[in-house]
């Protein structure tokens, strides 16, 4: 079979949550050729090793697209037209299933659904009328899982090399209602000034995505290490020496260590919850759960404090929330001197309560949220400019 993907220069495109996109290109440049930020990702080039190393080592990534098919349409008849022409039967078979995402931002093409049906149609006629029979499709768990992407009249078509989002490590089962993405955890952890070795405290833990982070990153563990599979381990041209190469390597270059990283939550159940996960993971040796109110924090070392407290999304909430954040301030002021505190705020108005003002403020995105992380270096029980 013809192996589109063997060539060394294969173009892809890795997407991340807005506002993460440079911390995203710089983690994933050492495997690639050559890398690019855009809104929303980041372009990248190279071979297979370098699309197999992105899908171990991006922390800050969600799904690695290798771009197939780049065409330009304005109706779905002249979309049919240019990808029924693509030689499909080259990497697809009768035998093998298929299942397309769409989105798309275009003035040419309000029915998604129907677009993605177009599309589908395309690739199963030219299949059919080369070899005499058609691919299925599955939703669920598809050999191909193809996004369209359509921006006015640019169509481009890329074939998802992660399946399930790379944010999802292995180590969470139960998902905490106000849990963050493990991609965007580990970005706040990356666009802070912790270092491996210094002290990391998370006094709002929840389920623990902020310390598994940061263990991972300390102990030299790739964000992919735990993933059960990838879609391109299903792929026909799958190369399973190179990979169980890349596996290898990694492993190697574990640290065992242990490093000061410590979260505290006032909830047992979500203590629970997160040594649970630290086994999943059999991390939990080097990260230190605790249940504990906010009111006692109080750090022994100065270190790295990042915080993701409740946002009140409703009006009622968010005048309940009000006295936490006063606490929140207080608290950073008489117990977190020399620390650089990192708080991830939904609600703007809510962060006014902190009563410090923040040196820095990052522009992110938490799902649909609107959010900044702000960052407080506390000194003498002031901030720093």
């Amino acid at each position: 079979m013809n192996n589109p993907f063997s060539k060394k220069n294969i173009e892809c495109f890795l997407t991340c949550a807005r506002g993460l996109e440079n911390i995203t290109s710089t983690n994933i440049d050492p495997f690639c050729d050559a890398v690019s930020v855009e809104n929303g990702g980041v372009q990248f080039t190279g071979d297979m090793r370098s699309l197999y190393n992105v899908n171990m080592h991006s922390r800050t990534g969600m799904h690695a697209l290798v771009k197939i098919l780049d065409v330009k349409a304005r109706s779905n008849d002249e979309l049919y037209k240019e990808v029924v022409t693509y030689p499909w039967y080259e990497w697809i078979t009768p035998a093998d299933t298929i299942f397309i995402r769409t989105r798309i931002r275009s003035r040419y093409f309000d029915n998604s659904q129907y677009t993605s049906l177009k599309v589908k149609d395309a690739i199963v006629d030219c299949i059919r009328k080369k070899v005499g029979s058609r691919p299925d499709v599955d939703k669920a768990n598809p050999r191909y899982s193809l996004f369209l992407f359509i921006a006015e009249d640019k169509v481009t078509i890329y074939l998802n090399s992660s399946g399930e989002s790379l944010s999802k490590r292995g180590y969470r089962e139960k998902i905490h209602k106000a849990s963050l993405n493990e991609a965007l955890a580990a970005g706040i952890i990356l666009l802070s000034d912790w270092k491996v070795g210094q002290p990391l405290y998370d006094p709002m833990c929840g389920s623990g995505t902020f310390p598994l982070e940061a263990a991972l990153i300390s102990r030299n563990i790739p964000a992919g290490y735990y993933k059960k599979k990838f879609a391109f381990q299903k792929w026909h041209h799958f190369d399973n020496r190179l990979w169980n190469g890349i596996v290898k390597s990694v492993r190697e270059k574990i640290v065992h260590d242990r490093f000061p990283i410590y979260g505290y939550d006032n909830v047992n159940a979500n203590i629970r919850l997160s040594k649970d996960n630290s086994r999943r993971i059999l991390i939990h040796n080097y990260v230190q759960f605790k249940n504990a109110e906010f009111s006692e924090f109080n750090p022994e070392n100065p270190g790295t404090i990042i915080i993701n407290p409740p946002y009140g999304e409703r009006l009622d909430e968010e005048s309940n929330l009000q006295p936490l954040y006063e606490l929140m301030g207080d608290i950073l002021k008489q117990n977190c001197q020399n620390s650089n505190v990192y708080i991830l705020s939904g609600n703007p108005n809510l962060a006014k309560h902190i009563g410090l003002q923040p040196k820095s403020k990052t522009v992110l995105k938490n799902g649909k949220i609107d959010c900044r992380l702000l960052h407080f270096p506390i000194r003498g029980g002031k901030y720093v400019d």
